[in-house]
């Protein structure tokens, strides 16, 4: 079956197949050393019981798998090995459709305080409401970070191209109401030993809100994305090797708020601020096409309410028509949900073994964010924002760079 089928029908598909199982009774594992010893982590322990698990060995179609397996030097190598069997490449998708939602909130509250900035600093002529205040912004943004490897959980490298564009107006002086649509393309390689590289296709829609009276500013964001999935997984071990791939789709929200103050001293400006960050994202069910080893796997999740602390500071340094505002920033987030991501549930799509299931994990709680950035504006219409942002935890590193246009009708 070459389709992704929906989470429902393939929990639905592996109820099945295990209840047949239960009914025709397991046989004991075919070898006197089980593959359920072998593992070293227990998600390669739960694809080791679904070998044991496995009748007629000689016959079946796990057969060259098995013999691989039987092959290899060590228990080192059949642990690796079974850890190859397993969806465990697949756990950060859901993980890097967040990455996409954070960068495009970032994207926009970069530019709301740009706006802000320009706002607090317009001359008196320039109107503050209405429909003279319409404006249009487009920016393109690039992405690259890792992940560190964790029991059942790979290292991950990726990159992404992203691009949107975005409308606003401001109905009363200091209110801004807008909204933006982009798209972004992710290109991972989940595994240094899992080629060729996954991708991922994502569409985002983001409206937006901004209010300041000079003396506190809130933002807020709230968007909802649709991620394309292509994965690709490479099995590869001594003595075997199959090349699997499945296109599932996934749904995606995102909601953030940010609060803070404005203080002002001479062309300096201070904004202390917190935060807090909703993300959600799931990896629909998925059935991969390709060999022996090919997997069914039930929809799974990633679900994230972070808060933050941090200090934006600024300058406004004027000449002539051009106004340019040099800033950097830094925050503290915190993960405050106590529950980890989900657990993945998954069944070799030929039949005849259990479900097995790689248990929930979970990421750093903590990171740094900081940014650095620069604007110009060009008579108090047009502007031009480039920027960085680097978030760092204990078991990420990630790189963002931006550049933003807008301008007011």
């Amino acid at each position: 079956m070459r389709q992704a089928l929906s989470g429902s029908t393939i929990r639905l598909s592996i109820g099945l197949a295990a209840s047949a199982m239960a009914m025709a009774g397991l046989a004991s594992p075919a070898f006197a050393q089980s593959y359920e010893s072998y593992g070293a982590s227990a998600g390669q322990a739960a694809v080791g019981r679904a070998l044991d698990a496995v009748q007629a060995p000689d016959t079946s179609p796990y057969a060259d798998i098995l013999d691989a397996v039987d092959g290899l030097p060590n228990a080192a190598a059949r642990a690796d090995a079974l850890g190859h069997l397993g969806p465990s490449p697949y756990r950060l998708m859901p993980r890097l459709s967040i990455q996409s939602m954070d960068a495009t909130d970032r994207e926009i509250r970069g530019y709301l305080a740009q706006r802000r900035e320009l706002a607090l600093d317009a001359s008196a002529d320039v109107p503050a409401s209405g429909d003279r205040t319409i404006n249009v912004m487009v920016s393109y943004g690039l992405k690259q970070g890792k992940y560190k490897a964790r029991p059942d959980r790979p290292r991950a490298d990726f990159d992404s191209r992203s691009i949107r564009a975005g409308f606003d107006i401001s109905p009363v002086p200091g209110l801004i109401l807008g909204t933006s649509i982009g798209i972004d393309g992710i290109d991972a390689n989940l595994d240094r030993n899992q080629n060729p590289r996954s991708t991922v296709f994502n569409a985002n829609v983001t409206p937006y809100a901004s209010y300041t009276n000079g003396r506190y500013y809130v933002d807020a964001t709230a968007g909802y994305t649709r991620s394309w999935y292509q994965l690709r997984r490479q099995v590869n071990f001594t003595g075997f090797s199959d090349r699997l791939q499945s296109g599932p789709n996934g749904d995606n929200a995102a909601a953030t708020v940010e609060a803070g103050g404005i203080l002002k001293l001479g062309v300096l400006r201070a904004q202390p601020f917190a935060g807090l960050h909703y993300r959600y994202a799931d990896l629909g069910g998925l059935v991969e096409s390709g060999g022996a080893a090919s997997l069914a796997v039930a929809k799974f999740k990633t679900e994230s309410v972070r808060s933050s602390l941090g200090l934006r500071a600024s300058a406004s340094l004027k000449k002539g028509a051009w106004t340019l505002r040099p800033s950097v920033e830094g925050q503290w987030q915190r993960e405050l949900r106590s529950r980890p991501e989900s657990r993945i549930e998954a069944i070799f799509l030929a039949g005849g073994t259990p479900i097995f299931t790689l248990p929930s994990t979970r990421y750093d709680r903590d990171g740094a964010v900081v940014g650095a950035g620069i604007s110009a504006t060009h008579g108090e219409r047009t502007g031009l924002r480039l920027s960085y942002t680097g978030e760092f935890g204990n078991d990420r590193r990630i790189h963002g760079f931006a550049v933003t246009a807008n301008h007011r009708f």
